[in-house]
């Protein structure tokens, strides 16, 4: 794991599946030990409707549960 101190942002990428939620705990973990949880950001990218119901909600709460800000982001034309 690279020095999370030298970084402004932390930017995680979450599909809210059980590697995302793997990866946020070890983010989780290792932030904590920076002191740079306030850092980290999650992000979800919204497939539309390639994507199944609830997936966002999901990882929404997962990063609630760390603590972690959450953002979604989305293309506003097309499928993906």
């Amino acid at each position: 794991m690279p020095d999370l101190t030298e970084y402004d942002v932390i930017l995680v990428a979450s599909s809210a599946g059980t590697d995302s939620q793997a990866m946020l705990d070890y983010v989780a973990e290792c932030a904590r030990a920076a002191d740079v949880t306030r850092r980290v950001v999650v992000l979800h990218t919204n497939l539309g409707r390639a994507e199944w119901p609830g997936t966002e909600g999901l990882a929404k709460e997962q990063a609630a549960h760390y603590g972690f800000r959450f953002e979604e982001r989305h293309r506003a034309q097309l499928l993906l």
